[in-house]
């Protein structure tokens, strides 16, 4: 033990100093080697983020990137940097009109695009005019009367050099590809380094440009399984169902299932409240105005701006499965959208999705 007597004015000014320094690195160094100890390493490159499984068999081949409501974006700048990487990009994307992915996507020699012409019609129109490799569809009605009356082609997805082993990767999350998301809202994206993901993604996107069927269920890669419209609530609903002792849940609406509007999520996760699972919904405040959710546990995310959403739509499960994609868990996009989801088997991943939970419940409440 060193006993330090400070005397002079300077002395106990340099004291300070040196106190206030040390208490910084005891801070620092236990925040970055907790993640390494939970498998995961966080990264900082070019002025964003982003995290990635640093141990077992996802090591290197699945990272994500979260999103607050301020100037910066991490999961912006984690797909522009593969965006500008890759030799080949088929994407399909709801609203992507940020001037930086815009830019990427029409100067890069070899990509391929769609997006939702009954949401985006104006402004993508405007932001990829000339280009013929962007086009647009569009999906049925919804519901006539309601001001967003169409079935929506709502993924937010790319396909990195789909074809080859070594680099072939997909993105997907709740990231919208546009500037409220990348400013105002809380939202995730996820790399995933997988031929056999990157060709059910390539499979996806011929279908919605009417050059192909699809795909025939659930693909899966080792720890990893996606799904695509019709088949996303059985997997949400398997993982729902496996459940032992906690469900963490982040979407921007959920809604209370009903005769009129069922939604088989929403009963999943009750029947699993029932029987002695724990499960807390995180859902925004705006969106959940006129719900009762009764016997569930739903805190209500209040943003700092109107125009500012908790976009999520994720499910952490027993500290060891993430699932997160386009989808968000209520009657519509249940039933009638293109969505995807994707179910990781990742505790490192989990871990650092329940961090993130938390800081958003802090955050909102």
């Amino acid at each position: 033990m060193i006993v330090t007597v400070v005397t002079t004015k300077v002395e106990r000014v340099i004291f300070r100093a040196l106190c206030i320094a040390l208490t910084a690195i005891a801070t620092w160094s236990p925040m970055r080697s907790n993640a390494a100890s939970q498998g995961y390493e966080v990264v900082e490159s070019n002025g964003f983020a982003y995290r990635i499984v640093s141990e077992g068999p996802l090591r290197g081949r699945v990272a994500w990137a979260f999103d607050d409501p301020d100037e910066g974006s991490d999961p912006l700048g984690l797909l522009l940097h593969h965006l500008h990487g890759a030799e080949e990009i088929v994407w399909a994307s709801y609203k992507p009109t940020h001037p930086q992915i815009v830019a990427a996507l029409r100067g890069h020699a070899r990509a391929v695009g769609v997006y939702d012409r009954n949401y985006c019609g104006s402004a993508c129109a405007a932001a990829y005019n000339g280009d013929d490799r962007v086009t647009s569809v569009s999906r049925g009605v919804y519901k006539p009367r309601s001001k967003r009356k169409w079935f929506v082609m709502h993924h937010k997805f790319a396909v990195l050099d789909q074809g080859k082993d070594d680099t072939a990767a997909i993105f997907t999350g709740s990231f919208n590809w546009n500037a409220r998301a990348a400013t105002r809202n809380y939202e995730n994206i996820v790399y995933i380094k997988s031929a056999k993901v990157a060709a059910a993604y390539s499979r996806e996107y011929e279908r919605i440009a009417g050059r192909g069927q699809g795909n025939e269920g659930p693909v899966r890669d080792g720890d990893i399984t996606v799904a695509f419209n019709a088949d996303v609530v059985a997997l949400l609903t398997a993982r729902i169902e496996a459940a032992q002792s906690e469900i963490l849940v982040a979407s921007w609406t959920i809604n209370v299932a009903s005769k009129k509007n069922p939604n088989p999520v929403y009963d999943a996760l009750k029947s699993a409240v029932d029987r002695g699972v724990r499960v807390q919904i995180l859902t925004d405040a705006h969106k959940a105005k006129k719900r009762n959710y009764s016997h569930m546990d739903v805190i209500k995310a209040h943003m700092p701006t109107k125009k500012g959403h908790m976009h999520h739509k994720f499910l952490i499960i027993d500290e060891e499965y993430v699932v997160t994609g386009s989808a968000n868990f209520v009657t519509k996009a249940l039933s009638g959208n293109d969505e995807n989801m994707v179910a990781i088997r990742s505790p490192a991943m989990a871990a650092s999705f329940i961090e993130h939970w938390n800081e958003m419940v802090s955050a909102v409440r």
